[in-house]
C-alpha cells in the first residue's frame, strides 16, 4: 500500500527532479515507444525483423529501464529523501561495469551439426553474446547521459537548498 506521503509509482520524475532529469527519462521513454511500435507493426504484418531492429528495440528498452529505476529510487530510496544527484551517483556506479564487461568469446563457427538441439544451443550462444553487446552500449549512453545530467542535478540541488527549497522527506 502506498504511504500517503509518497507518490505512486509511476515512473514519471518527483516534481524535484530538474527539468534536464524530465527530458531525458521523456527521451528514452519514446525511444522505447517507437522502437516497440516498430517492431509490433512489423510483426503484424508477417514481415521479418532485421538484427538492426531487435538491437535497436533492446537497446532502447534498457536504457530507459534503467532511467526509470532511477526514477523510482528518487521516489522510495530513503524514505522518498534522496536526491536526484545521489540516485545518479548510485546508478551511474551500478550501471559503470556493464560499460566495461568483457566481449563473450565469439561462438564455435563451425556449422552445428543437424538437429534441433543444436542448432537451439548455436542460437542461445549467438544470442548470449549479442545481448552483452547491447547491454554494454546501453551502459555507455546511460553513462554518458548520467555524467552529464549529475552536475545539472548537484547545481539544482544546491541552489534550492540556499533557497529554502529543499526536499522534504
Amino acid at each position: 500500500m502506498n504511504d500517503a506521503q509518497q507518490p505512486p509509482a509511476t515512473g514519471t520524475p518527483p516534481p524535484a527532479a530538474p527539468a534536464a532529469l524530465e527530458a531525458i527519462i521523456e527521451q528514452a521513454r519514446s525511444a522505447r515507444q517507437h522502437h516497440t511500435e516498430d517492431t509490433l507493426r512489423r510483426l503484424g504484418r508477417g514481415e521479418r525483423l532485421s538484427a538492426e531492429q531487435i538491437y535497436d528495440t533492446l537497446h532502447a528498452h534498457t536504457v530507459c529501464t534503467w532511467w526509470l529505476l532511477v526514477v523510482r529510487h528518487i521516489e522510495y530510496a530513503d524514505s522518498g529523501g534522496l536526491r536526484p544527484a545521489q540516485a545518479i551517483a548510485r546508478f551511474i556506479s551500478w550501471i559503470a561495469p556493464y560499460a566495461t564487461d568483457p566481449t563473450p568469446p565469439e561462438p564455435a563457427t563451425d556449422a552445428p551439426a543437424p538437429g534441433a538441439d543444436s542448432e537451439r544451443a548455436a542460437a542461445l550462444d549467438h544470442l548470449e553474446r549479442s545481448l552483452a553487446l547491447i547491454r554494454r552500449n546501453a551502459a555507455r549512453a546511460f553513462l554518458i547521459q548520467a555524467e552529464a545530467l549529475a552536475p545539472a542535478c548537484s547545481r539544482q540541488q544546491t541552489s534550492d537548498a540556499s533557497s529554502g527549497q529543499g526536499a522534504t522527506a
